[in-house]
């Protein structure tokens, strides 16, 4: 009996002892971006990315959300990253709860920004399907993720915590748009530009 009890004890032990060295690991393959965990790498469409640069995105001194870039390949660049061939994923986890309407007036306007006046004739059926994608998602709240990934032969996919938003945009300058918010010629945040593209301060 005190053998099955001394048996017990050690399975016990061991099998705590193998979850806190899986933590362990998981934890050293994710960068800390203002308490979110960033995974280091992520493998989409069967192709592994890396997670090129992460970084917060601040609205009037308030975290809004958590930011990271993932692409095949480094890119340290501004021009070297809006040139990669893809995939990529650009994902994003809500720091602070924001109304539906906000995120969606907020990320069109951004994308204004980033964009030249042609650019947004060609885009304006894409804006369109952004808004009612973003008004049918409902509230961000704490936590919650967005996806927002990139295939040339696909075009552009946006996800809420793993779901879908929409239709898939089959077209390459949506994603260009994106991509250009935070680390393009007007972006609003030089440091976290420089984040993304790899610096760690």
């Amino acid at each position: 009996m005190k053998l099955v009890k001394t048996t017990i004890k050690l399975t016990y032990s061991a099998a705590l002892a193998i979850c806190l060295m899986a933590a362990a690991v998981s934890s050293s393959h994710a960068r800390d971006v203002n308490g979110v965990n960033m995974e280091e790498s992520v493998v989409i469409d069967g192709q592994n990315l890396i997670l090129n640069g992460a970084g917060v995105h601040v609205i009037n001194r308030v975290n809004i959300f958590a930011l990271g870039y993932y692409l095949p390949k480094q890119k340290t660049t501004q021009a070297e990253l809006l040139a990669s061939p893809g995939p990529i994923r650009l994902k994003l986890v809500m720091i602070k709860a924001v109304e539906s309407e906000l995120m969606s007036r907020r990320f069109l306007a951004d994308m204004r920004t980033s964009t030249t006046k042609d650019e947004r004739i060609q885009l304006l059926s894409q804006l369109m399907a952004m808004g009612q994608g973003f008004a049918a998602v409902g509230d961000w709240k704490v936590g919650d993720i967005m996806s927002i990934e990139w295939n040339k032969s696909k075009g552009t996919s946006f996800y809420a915590n793993g779901k879908q938003i929409g239709e898939t945009l089959k077209d390459d300058l949506t994603m260009q748009a994106i991509m250009r918010i935070w680390v393009g010629d007007n972006s609003a945040s030089p440091k976290l530009k420089r984040q993304l593209l790899g610096e760690k301060e």
